[in-house]
């Protein structure tokens, strides 16, 4: 009965050491809120439209025209839909992502 318990517990620490995370990313009018994030590789982010017409877009800066290089390259349609989920994506590349 011991080693039972003992390797439940060894599980569960392991299951809850190794837990992804969502982070919520809120874009309104000119901004992105939170501006910076860390994100763990298997976290996701979900960007949420406060209200505008908003994208997320991590691979062609829409005002230099310039690549963001970063290491998995992702966009999204765009949409003006207020509370609307503007864009998903889990991280599987580890690296610095800019959009």
């Amino acid at each position: 009965m011991k080693k039972i318990v003992s390797f439940v517990l060894i599980v569960f620490c392991f299951f809850n050491y190794s837990a992804q995370t969502t982070h919520t990313v809120n874009a309104g009018s000119y901004y992105y809120s939170p501006t910076n994030l860390i994100v763990q590789v298997g976290d996701s982010v979900i960007w949420i439209n406060d209200g505008g017409f908003h994208d997320v877009n991590g691979n062609i800066n829409s005002i230099t025209n310039q690549p963001y290089n970063n290491p998995v390259t992702f966009d999204s349609p765009a949409t003006n839909t207020t509370g609307a989920v503007i864009f998903a994506y889990k991280f599987t590349v580890p690296g610095t992502y800019n959009y």
